[in-house]
């Protein structure tokens, strides 16, 4: 599920800490690309936190405590263009509500000490690693703790890929949260588990667990759980399908999203089974399959009393089209309820 915004916003103060952020971390990855090769190794070698240096580092009397500077570092350093956008992406959807929550300077603190504290948990369970551990991600799972004690009542509009579409849902923010967290303990676990490294597929899971449990340890010590002057969560200023508006409860919006896409693979129904596309020798065939055995359990009650016609050549379910208009009928009926609540 990818964030792409929430019911909170940017709140009361602009977010000039998140952003600066934002900003210092692309401007260290546009450095990075100028460099090539060995070069490139070299810097993320040396600003990246080395597990099996930082460890050493911080015993008492140790020739050099330099290697700890990389926990800070490291959080500005990426591997690429989607490790990047994908950290940048969760900083900025959930960021804006923590620092108004916190305050810039506070929340600037916090951000680069969870970081530096998820790092070195990290390290401590992969002590012999020799790979740098870079990016931001550990001081963003911070952010992800706390943002989820604090606005309890948010929703969060995701994208998700559905088949081979890409479909937005309103989802209470603290079930993206946790499904965040539990996959990310439980891949930590396995890993652990089942192999030598304490990451699985080069990820630092470890370093998020870390982070997400400190962030929401700090939320619940400083006592941030959503307060009477909190802004309302229920204004997502996006577009709502299934006619429900942009005001509506969070309830009534996933509702229309949940609508919304079952319309969506009814229509793509009717256009494979109209063009005869679900045919084992159609090149598509593999794709309109599923399309059309999602869909069944939908239109089966409708298959016995409508008809399929033919139109123009091609076959076309009356019974998908009825089965569309009633899903929309339902769904405003069941919006409305939660409308007037």
């Amino acid at each position: 599920m990818i964030p792409l915004g929430d019911s909170i916003g940017g709140g009361r103060r602009r977010p000039v800490a998140t952003i600066a952020l934002i900003v210092a971390n692309a401007l260290v990855f546009v450095y990075e690309l100028t460099l090539r090769g060995a070069a490139l190794d070299e810097f993320v070698q040396r600003w990246g936190a080395v597990p099996r240096l930082v460890l050493p580092a911080l015993a008492w009397g140790a020739p050099s405590h330099a290697a700890l500077f990389t926990l800070l570092t490291s959080q500005f350093v990426h591997a690429g263009v989607l490790h990047l956008g994908g950290n940048m992406l969760f900083l900025w959807v959930f960021g804006r509500a923590v620092e108004d929550r916190l305050g810039s300077p506070l929340y600037l603190g916090f951000y680069l000490l969870v970081g530096c504290v998820a790092g070195l948990v990290q390290c401590v369970v992969s002590p012999g690693d020799p790979e740098p551990l870079i990016g931001a991600s550990g001081a963003i799972a911070g952010v992800l703790g706390l943002y989820f004690v604090s606005y309890p009542t948010a929703w969060t509009r995701v994208l998700v890929p559905i088949l081979f579409f890409f479909w937005t849902f309103d989802l209470p923010a603290v079930l993206v949260l946790a499904f965040w967290f539990a996959s990310q303990f439980f891949v930590g676990v396995a890993a652990i588990t089942h192999a030598t490294r304490a990451t699985s597929g080069d990820i630092a899971v470890w370093a998020h667990v870390a982070g997400f449990v400190l962030g929401a340890g700090v939320a619940f010590g400083l006592s941030l759980r959503a307060s009477p002057g909190s802004r309302p969560a229920q204004a997502v200023r996006t577009r709502v399908g299934a006619g429900v508006g942009e005001h509506a409860p969070g309830p009534a919006r996933l509702v229309a999203s949940v609508a919304d896409l079952a319309a969506l693979l009814l229509a793509a129904r009717l256009v494979v089974s109209f063009f005869g596309l679900v045919a084992p020798r159609s090149p598509v065939a593999s794709y309109a399959a599923p399309i059309v055995s999602v869909t069944q359990p939908v239109v089966a009650p409708l298959q016995g009393f409508l008809p399929t016609l033919r139109v123009m050549g091609g076959a076309l379910e009356t019974y998908t089209l009825v089965a569309m208009l009633g899903v929309y009928v339902l769904a405003g009926l069941v919006g409305q309820v939660f409308v007037r609540k």
